[in-house]
């Protein structure tokens, strides 16, 4: 069947400024623009009554089951004062029998009036349950004495790629592994309810695809992905990084057209917030450089590992240390001919560095949100000679590094108006986008992340996916204006005039 789209504006992101005003679409196919497209006989047609249209927005980097529990549990992103972290707690707790979990998640103790941690003491008072609070970067879970109990979790509990300080209840990086991915409600029925929220939310923020890292966290790498590929199919486009742990298993899934298998994920280092990303020069606050999750020999295995299998790797590196180790392996272990491995967050670079990454078959993952988090957070871990060099998205793009955006969320809201919103307002007025390259993080460049040769624009032969606004993202207040309509394939999968 084939559909004209017209009525509205389309920003085809084949060059700055380029529009068109229809659209003919022959099943997921867009076959014509313009004139072309309507001087053919269309069998549909459908009015975008003065809507704004963009090629479907994918969100680059998300834990999109992640997401879904942002929305599930108790969300304490908003936060400020610690009485009243507390009195939810006990709420939930209180509500709560013996044998549940409470979980609270987006904790970021920079906005706190108090920044000291809740201590085991406090956590322990407020009732019977399992609690966790998962902070804001997913590196640092506090948990109380009956879930640390659960996991045999003692002062004397080591793990390596983590820290354990169990008379806190603080387990960092590798360590909180030993709770949440043992909890026993993760079930085929949870994820479904975690992945359904996240989907629904985010098709309805004009979010068509994203590439999402699940497969490790909710039981046998099997069970989410045989969640992802019955509740995607026909309405979202996921592309699922491979956690190391269980890449040998994941990689023999079967794709589809809606769930993609892609790199193999590793952590390389942790998170500024935890004390836990790996810097080559000590923490302005703390007398250590952080922490490397692999040896240089466990991550050259692990690459060697996803060469053999044809993969490319994609690696979490927050720190300058955990850059500059990675790139050494990626140079002794290069990737084969077309392949780019992935940098994901990036945050903290020098001049060196950046030369290096744009000598190598590189992509780089951002999240422009990030630079906005707590500065004086940032300024306090890494001291002003570093904040120069803090989530450098303009220098990579001026290097000639392609950027991919994502919003790491739960970590950051998923909304792609709020990452435009970051990139074209990043605190370092010399990092700042204009608003077409801040729409390429979401398109063009997120396309051609995942080599994807058919989508990222509006043109013949590109998939029918689109962002459908209210407003024209390239000049309106971005605060002022929301999707209304999100097409993938060419249906209708999310329509705010049907509230659906």
């Amino acid at each position: 069947m084939t559909t004209l789209w017209f009525g509205g504006t389309f920003y085809t992101m084949q060059a700055p400024g380029h529009t068109t005003d229809a659209v003919l679409t022959d099943g997921h196919k867009i076959i014509a623009l313009g004139e072309d497209a309507k001087a053919q006989h269309a069998t549909e047609h459908i009015d975008l009554a003065g809507a704004y249209v963009y090629p479907g927005f994918v969100d680059s980097h998300l834990h999109t089951i992640g997401y879904g529990e942002k929305l599930l549990h108790l969300d304490v992103s908003a936060f400020t004062k610690r009485s009243a972290l507390l009195e939810a707690l006990a709420e939930r707790m209180q509500q709560a029998q013996p044998d549940d979990w409470v979980i609270a998640i987006g904790y970021n103790e920079a906005q706190f009036d108090d920044s000291a941690y809740p201590t085991l003491a406090e956590l322990d008072a407020l009732g019977d349950a399992h609690l966790i609070i998962k902070r804001q970067c997913h590196h640092l879970i506090i948990a109380n004495s009956k879930a640390l109990a659960f996991a045999g979790i003692t002062e004397a509990t080591t793990v390596a790629g983590g820290v354990v300080e169990a008379d806190k209840g603080v387990l960092k990086d590798a360590a909180l592994y030993l709770i949440v991915n043992h909890m026993p409600h993760i079930t085929p029925a949870y994820i479904e309810r975690a992945l359904t929220l996240a989907l629904d939310s985010l098709l309805a923020m004009g979010v068509t695809g994203g590439h999402s890292e699940d497969l490790s966290y909710y039981g046998p790498p099997s069970q989410p992905f045989e969640v992802f590929t019955r509740l995607a199919q026909g309405r979202f486009k996921a592309h699922l990084l491979q956690h190391h742990a269980t890449f040998a298993v994941s990689n023999t899934f079967q794709a589809t057209r809606y769930v993609a298998l892609g790199a193999m994920k590793i952590f390389v280092d942790g998170a500024f917030g935890g004390h836990t990303a790996a810097l080559s020069e000590p923490y302005a606050d703390k007398a250590s450089t952080g922490m490397l999750v692999h040896t240089t020999a466990e991550l050259t295995a692990l690459v060697r590992e996803a060469r053999v299998a044809g993969r490319e790797v994609a690696v979490h590196v927050i720190g300058d240390r955990a850059i500059a180790t990675i790139l050494d392996v990626f140079e002794a272990l290069p990737p084969q001919k077309g392949q780019r491995d992935r940098i994901i967050h990036c945050s903290l670079i020098n001049e060196a560095l950046l030369a290096r990454l744009a000598r190598m078959p590189i992509i780089v993952d951002m999240q422009p949100q990030f630079a906005h988090e707590s500065r004086a957070l940032l300024t306090e871990r890494l001291g002003e000679a570093r904040m120069p060099y803090v989530h450098p998205l303009g220098s990579l793009l001026r290097a000639g590094i392609c950027v991919a955006g994502g919003s790491d969320a739960p970590i950051e809201h998923p909304d792609p108006l709020r990452m435009i919103e970051a990139a074209i307002t990043h605190p370092n007025p010399s990092e700042r986008l204009t608003r077409y390259e801040a729409v390429q993080l979401v398109t063009t460049n997120a396309a051609h992340a995942i080599h994807e040769r058919e989508r990222g624009k509006i043109a013949p032969g590109f998939d029918a996916d689109f962002s459908v606004f209210t407003g024209d993202i390239f000049s309106a207040d971005l605060t002022r204006i929301h999707a209304c309509k999100t097409v993938v394939d060419g249906r209708i999968v999310y329509d705010k005039a049907l509230g659906r």
